[in-house]
């Protein structure tokens, strides 16, 4: 009975030094080379920012580059599609990069009605900003330029 006791609390020992040890060991949550761009998600979750850039080592081939802004890591894949390098960025905000990302994906559509519409009415709109302006120039309140935004079209 005591050599059984003494077998059963061995195997406890080890496995609970086993728990253990797989319980300290970092799940992944880092980024490192050769990884593919599911298992990078996997490992640090939806990137911020997915784009596609001039790949270094060849010309004119273009590779895919995952940014996590939180993390403040950059991952450059491959052209097969694992992890090349890893960049650490220092980008302020989310904010800031979802505002930079917004404006290079932004293409503002044609409206038939209103593009012609705000190139017609412009003249008008300049000239009440401008007596506006002047208004608040004479009153002594403002007397600066006014910033007049073009149509787009």
């Amino acid at each position: 009975m005591t050599v059984r006791t003494g077998i059963v609390h061995i195997g406890l020992l080890i496995l609970v030094c086993t728990l253990a040890a797989c319980s300290t060991q970092n799940s992944s949550s880092d980024l490192h080379a050769g990884m593919t761009p599911d298992e990078a998600v996997q490992a640090m979750g939806e990137p911020d920012l997915k784009d596609n850039v001039a790949d270094p080592a060849h010309s004119g081939a273009q590779v895919l580059r995952y940014t996590w802004v939180d993390a403040g890591k950059t991952a450059i894949f491959d052209a097969d599609n694992k992890i090349e390098t890893v960049q650490n960025v220092n980008l302020a905000t989310k904010q800031q990069a979802q505002q930079v990302s917004e404006q290079t994906q932004m293409v503002r559509q044609f409206d038939p009605i209103e593009t012609p519409l705000n190139y017609l009415f412009f003249p008008i709109k300049a000239g009440f900003t401008y007596l506006g302006a002047g208004l608040n120039c004479v009153a002594g309140t403002d007397c600066r330029k006014p910033q007049i935004t073009l149509p787009s079209g």
